[in-house]
């Protein structure tokens, strides 16, 4: 009974790991244009250089934050990345989204499922921001891998 938190951190960082880095692999492979579409949401911040760029660290934080989180490795690095990440997905997808279409329930659903997701990701990686990886990490030190550091 004493491990049951560090098997549901498990499941999530298996799980949204997972997810993410498939997530993150796929963008790789779209390539320039694909990093060019991803890239372009840092203008809803005001940041309209060199869109490219930040579209391929956006899927390198995906594709390489994704396995640090599935393996348990430089965890909390990655997590924080990961979470800047999913705010900028978050804040960029509701502005093209705009406001919710109530003209009938499957428009706002279809609203809903298109701003939800990097919402669910974003409150996940930040909860696993402040829980750690738990027991189950490859790395237990430096990095931020689990919060237990001794044997027991």
């Amino acid at each position: 009974k004493a491990h049951r938190p560090d098997l549901g951190l498990l499941a999530l960082r298996v799980v949204f790991g997972l997810f993410i880095f498939l997530s993150g692999v796929d963008k790789l492979m779209g390539g320039g244009a694909m990093f060019q579409e991803i890239g372009s949401s840092m203008g809803t911040f005001g940041i309209t250089w060199e869109p490219k760029f930040w579209g391929l660290l956006s899927a390198l934080t995906e594709s390489l934050g994704g396995l640090c989180i599935l393996l348990g490795i430089f965890f909390r690095p990655a997590a924080l990345l990961l979470v800047f990440n999913m705010v900028v997905a978050s804040v960029a997808m509701a502005k093209i989204q705009g406001a919710p279409d109530h003209s009938s329930m499957d428009a706002f659903m279809r609203w809903l499922g298109n701003v939800a997701t990097p919402v669910y990701f974003l409150a996940v990686f930040l909860a696993l921001l402040f829980l750690g990886a738990g027991k189950y990490a490859i790395q237990k030190k430096g990095g931020g891998g689990g919060a237990r550091t001794t044997r027991e």
